[in-house]
């Protein structure tokens, strides 16, 4: 008995001694941590691999609801536009016919516009309205009553739009004084009666001439007879005058 537990003995000896001289990777020690590291890193790397999964999955929501928003945005600033530009062509509508209304005004006020509103020189008294050329013929004459008076034969040039009558074209824009009173038309008689009715009632086209005359009844045969002429667009008498010597 003794025997065999000696042989046990060193037989356990043997073997813790042979486990001592074992390597540190074959010995079990070894390998229980060895698997609880491996099971650790398998657990770090599967909560590693899901946590992407789920920032992915988080992350997508977060995506559509930046879509949604700037879609509501740009139909309210649609709306809003809309609503500004209505005043806008409300504006434009009106400005046309403002427009429509000045434009012919100021055509008819450039067709209105006078150039020329009255100048004598030379025997000739011209407007944008009508031309009179007077003649050198000027001289004393009787009329129907006998009394003495001054005939004025003249060239008329109609340049209205519109028919005229030379006798008054003439008595409103030409002025007989003598010794400062007005002289006034009186009435002819033999081949001057003809011309001077023929001025009076005759008419003129436009664009026409005309050859007639004034006669005017004189106070003396002596005194100078001034012609006044008009300017058309105020109604005063122009400086320039015409004096007729009766001598």
């Amino acid at each position: 008995m003794k025997r065999q537990n000696r042989t046990n003995n060193s037989r356990m000896t043997r073997e813790t001694l042979r486990r001592k001289h074992l390597p540190f990777y074959k010995k079990k020690r070894f390998f229980i941590p060895v698997i609880f590291l491996i099971i650790i890193i398998i657990g770090i790397f599967a909560i590693w691999t899901s946590k992407p999964s789920k920032d992915t999955h988080s992350t997508q929501p977060s995506h559509k609801i930046e879509k949604v928003k700037p879609k509501k945005k740009t139909t309210k600033k649609k709306t809003t536009k809309a609503k500004k530009t209505n005043p806008a062509q409300k504006v434009k509508k009106e400005n046309p016919a403002k427009q429509v209304t000045k434009e012919p005004e100021k055509k008819a006020d450039t067709s209105n516009q006078i150039k020329n509103a009255g100048s004598y020189d030379n025997l000739t008294y011209d407007t944008d309205w009508y031309t009179f050329k007077i003649s050198n013929e000027v001289k004393l004459i009787k009329d129907a009553n006998g009394d003495a008076a001054l005939l004025i034969k003249y060239n008329y040039t109609n340049k209205t739009q519109t028919n005229q009558v030379p006798q008054k074209v003439q008595a409103n824009g030409i002025m007989l004084k003598q010794d400062g009173q007005q002289l006034n038309p009186t009435t002819a008689t033999g081949d001057n009666a003809t011309l001077v009715n023929s001025s009076n009632n005759g008419i003129v086209q436009p664009g026409k001439s005309f050859d007639g005359a004034l006669l005017v009844k004189v106070n003396s045969t002596t005194s100078e007879v001034t012609i006044y002429f008009k300017n058309i667009q105020t109604n005063d008498w122009l400086d320039s005058t015409q004096p007729l010597k009766l001598d």
